[in-house]
């Protein structure tokens, strides 16, 4: 797809600068929330329209709300621009009205170039053809002849990785195949943009890796890159500049760094509210039989001892909680574990092992602080807190994933980065006066 889109002209492409390729004007994009509503709406504005009765584009009706609001910005030649927001906010959205499948209900899109979309998994490809026979099908809509993509098409095999099911119906392939073959496909159409919706998000560590090197290398090209995606890592990665969208909008937009920060923020006060007014009981193990010893009330803090939620890469988390026993108990031991958004568990600690425990408590009122090393990579967190006898057998009472933290910042400032610091020694030592004795010469 080359030239422009969405009510932009000839004049409209003179206009942009030679560097700008793609540039958005007030755009906007509403949707109806039922069947019921779109199938009148669209009857309505059908007549109106062979009818030649203005439209009003400006107003919500019953049932709408706007997807993509107002959305303004411009993408330069060789940018990376990264979209990010939580879900429902309008990104996969505005990638598709980049692409031309919508049409916005009002602004001006203007796009300078050809442009290789792979914004669903299996877009464009027909299930009942071959691999071999929907590359040449996705190829052709892609603006690529068929010498062009003859020329290319064994670069295209040998980069998705797929031979031995090359000639097998795209209906049999898996998830992780279809996004190898699609990503291909695009990655080698010659074309001036890439949009890209959570391709990374699909398939193996290996093709990954490739796809982050193809996009590098498309980078290095002096082309433009849009990238939608919940991979905060790859956004940081990738991408030189991100914007945040909120319920449609426009809400920031800076460097990739900044934008991630500022939407760690607003998923930090989102997960807050969620969470307020949840009024769980731990004083009571069924709703009717007391606890022996429960937790009162916990609270996420800096080193500073002030409260918060929302911490930079490595930075360490004072948990602060309030116990209440309301008898003595034996060697308790209180402990907690870590996992992360998509609930994988990345390591726990408890007083016992650490040899931090008390002999036995008293009935009356504690406060027990937890200190956790600096976490290294952004994400969401959720915390299980739990409070357990010496032998582990018997749990008092547990938090579980009710206490969240959110972890931002940039990484370029750390000395590592990953779940974990890997200890390592570095030695260094001279061997020789003179390089030219060991083969090392101007």
């Amino acid at each position: 797809m080359e030239a422009f889109l969405s009510g932009a002209d000839e004049d409209s492409r003179k206009d942009m600068n030679n560097d700008t390729v793609i540039r958005l004007e007030g755009v906007s994009k509403k949707y109806c929330r039922t069947l019921r509503h779109t199938m009148l709406y669209g009857t309505t504005d059908l007549a109106k329209s062979f009818l030649g009765i203005k439209q009003k584009d400006g107003a919500l009706r019953n049932g709408e709300f706007w997807a993509v609001k107002d959305a303004t910005f411009e993408l330069k030649r060789g940018e990376t621009l990264g979209i990010i927001g939580q879900n429902g906010s309008g990104k996969s959205t505005l990638l598709k009205l980049l692409n031309g499948i919508f049409m916005p209900d009002r602004g001006k899109i203007t796009i300078n170039g050809r442009v290789g979309a792979l914004i669903e998994v299996g877009a464009g490809f027909h299930p009942m053809l071959t691999g071999r026979e929907n590359i040449y099908v996705n190829g052709a809509i892609l603006g690529m002849t068929k010498k062009d993509i003859a020329k290319r098409f064994d670069e295209i095999v040998e980069f998705a990785d797929i031979g031995e099911f090359m000639d097998l119906p795209v209906k049999h392939y898996s998830s992780g195949m279809t996004v190898r073959l699609g990503f291909s496909i695009v990655a080698h159409c010659e074309s001036d943009i890439l949009l890209i919706d959570e391709v990374l998000a699909v398939g193996d560590m290996d093709f990954k890796y490739k796809c982050i090197k193809k996009i590098e290398e498309f980078r290095r090209e002096g082309k433009a890159l849009v990238l939608v995606s919940h991979d905060i890592i790859a956004v940081n990665k990738l991408c030189s500049r991100a914007i945040l969208l909120s319920h449609g909008a426009v809400e920031y937009d800076s460097t990739a760094g900044e934008s991630i920060d500022r939407y760690f923020a607003d998923t930090a006060e989102h997960m807050a509210g969620k969470m307020r007014g949840r009024t769980e009981d731990h004083s009571e193990v069924d709703g009717k039989t007391p606890k022996k010893i429960f937790f009162a009330d916990v609270r996420l803090c800096d080193t500073a001892r002030k409260q918060t939620n929302v911490f930079t890469m490595g930075q360490p988390i004072v948990v602060k909680a309030t116990v209440i026993s309301v008898t003595k108990i034996d060697i308790p031991s209180f402990g907690a574990i870590v996992y992360s958004e998509d609930g994988i568990y990345l390591g726990g600690f408890n007083s016992l092992a650490e040899e931090a425990f008390m002999n036995s408590i008293e009935e009356g009122c504690y406060e027990i602080e937890y200190r956790i090393g600096g976490i290294f990579l952004h994400g969401r967190y959720f915390l299980t807190l739990v409070i357990h006898d010496g032998t582990g057998e018997i749990i008092y009472d547990m938090r579980d994933k009710s206490d969240y933290f959110v972890v931002g910042g940039d990484a370029k400032f750390l000395p590592f980065s990953g779940y974990v610091k890997i200890p390592c020694e570095w030695k260094y030592r001279k061997i020789s006066q003179e390089g030219e004795k060991h083969g090392y010469t101007d």
